[in-house]
């Protein structure tokens, strides 16, 4: 019995050391990036100032890219989850949208440098277990974007029987190519950032209106 708890302890403190290893990386490397800029910022300086050796950091990320994910990993999940709760059901499905991509816009104002790494990063993905976990939650997103649509669907906000997992991949492609828009401008003011989207999504929710001869 004592040495079982024993071993309990020694794992626990294992697991805390862990923990404790892993949000000094973070924050280490969060600190970096905004300070130096991903480019310049190397994985020793974000290793040797979060006080642990360099070849731990490896345990926690493949290289920097995967650093870089590491930081938003959490953040992401978390925002996923808080944008599509609480959503007036009085809107119209057009300002439901708006209301859910203000949220996003809100979070990459906060810390727009990292914000704009992220943005570029994932067009060049590597293998690691922090892009591919990255990677899980936009799909996440997609699949949330998914049901948001067959909710108000079920609700009658729209009438198209198109697929919706193409009608979500739309509105969120949408978002996502104006987003990066939006980030690349000097100073970022979310309440322009939703006037500039809304006439998007404007478009995708109307339909073009196809003539005799557009299919």
């Amino acid at each position: 019995m004592i040495a079982e708890q024993l071993q309990q302890n020694k794992t626990g403190l294992r697991e805390r050391n862990k923990q404790d290893k892993l949000h000094r990386i973070k924050s280490a490397a969060r600190e970096l990036f905004i300070e130096k800029g991903f480019d310049q910022a190397t994985v020793r300086q974000i290793s040797t100032r979060a006080g642990v050796a360099f070849g731990t950091v490896f345990r926690y990320a493949s290289n920097k890219r995967d650093l870089l994910f590491l930081i938003y990993n959490d953040e992401l999940d978390e925002l996923s989850d808080t944008a599509f709760l609480n959503i007036d059901p009085s809107l119209s499905f057009l300002d439901q949208l708006i209301s859910i991509f203000r949220k996003f816009y809100q979070f990459f104002a906060e810390r727009p440098e990292l914000a704009r790494d992220v943005l570029r990063e994932m067009n060049f993905y590597e293998e690691g277990s922090q892009a591919n976990r990255f990677k899980d939650g936009i799909r996440r997103i997609e699949i949330q974007m998914e049901d948001f649509v067959g909710e108000n669907r079920a609700q009658n906000r729209i009438s198209t029987d198109a697929d919706k997992r193409i009608i979500a991949l739309l509105l969120f492609g949408v978002y996502r190519t104006e987003v990066r828009r939006w980030l690349s401008r000097s100073e970022l003011d979310v309440d322009k950032g939703m006037e500039r989207l809304r006439p998007y999504l404007e478009v995708v929710i109307a339909g073009l209106g196809p003539g005799k001869n557009a299919l």
